[in-house]
């Protein structure tokens, strides 16, 4: 893994700890084990999507890169805010840092009013669409192939995106809004899964291959350009819907009163 990822992630994942940590020696309330195995399996997604053998993979094979995406947007970024790491991480920073970031998202700070527009409905599921789609436009895609920093961009609007996407639905602290009513969650989610399965489909069912960059690569793995972009596409729409489906799971059970286990140990709630 290059450094340029590692020292980030590495930086993140002791921020966290150290947090959970000192929050258990403060006896406050601290990190659960349903919060700790979200952040596990979050941390992990993205040191696997991010590291050189799915890199090296995402450049032999579209579906290799359709791997990576749904590594970075269907299992890092939920479960990262499964694990609601903002008191942690805020506890695991130096004191002065943490009052001056505590103090910025106070109510009516700009931060604080920035944080609850980005992260309104309105805005996350849009932005979350525009990025999904144009990022497949092959100009795009081939031109994010050929360049390192663009890739890197690539990589970090889709992770971004997909945290904004999955905030209203989780709710993860700081909660600067009330959280939306449980059936427009509903409809939400269903929308996006739909925007991923059309795209999806829409790569299955393509005569010819779409991307250059595959030109060369899938037959040395057994494939046609074709085959391997069709089944790139077949990831997008089955993992990605699977993963959607699971959150309106969760959403309806919180609606009718039986709450799901991640709702129980892992502390998504209601404002």
């Amino acid at each position: 893994m290059r450094l340029a990822v590692a020292v980030p992630l590495a930086l993140a994942i002791a921020l966290f700890l150290r947090g959970a940590w000192r929050l258990r020696r403060a006896r406050r309330p601290g990190i659960g084990p349903g919060r700790l195995a979200a952040a596990a399996v979050g941390f992990t997604a993205l040191a696997v999507a991010l590291g050189d053998a799915m890199h090296a993979l995402g450049h032999a094979l579209f579906a290799g890169h359709m791997a990576q995406h749904l590594l970075l947007v269907s299992v890092a970024a939920p479960a990262l805010l499964l694990a609601d790491p903002f008191a942690a991480t805020l506890w695991g920073l130096p004191p002065r840092a943490r009052r001056a970031l505590g103090a910025a998202l106070t109510a009516g700070r700009p931060l604080r009013r920035a944080l609850a527009a980005l992260t309104h409905p309105a805005v996350t599921w849009p932005l979350y669409v525009a990025v999904l789609w144009l990022w497949h436009l092959p100009g795009a895609y081939d031109a994010a192939l050929r360049s390192a920093w663009l890739h890197d961009l690539e990589h970090g609007l889709f992770f971004g995106a997909a945290l904004l996407f999955w905030w209203p639905v989780l709710g993860p602290a700081p909660r600067v809004a009330p959280a939306p009513h449980p059936g427009v969650r509903v409809a939400y989610l269903v929308l996006g899964a739909l925007q991923g399965a059309a795209l999806g489909l829409l790569l299955s069912v393509q005569p010819a291959p779409l991307y250059a960059s595959y030109a060369g690569g899938a037959p040395a793995w057994g494939l046609t350009a074709a085959e391997d972009q069709a089944l790139g596409g077949l990831l997008m729409w089955s993992v990605g819907a699977a993963v959607d489906m699971a959150a309106v799971l969760l959403v309806v059970s919180r609606v009718l009163g039986t709450p799901a286990f991640l709702d129980r140990s892992v502390g998504v709630r209601e404002n």
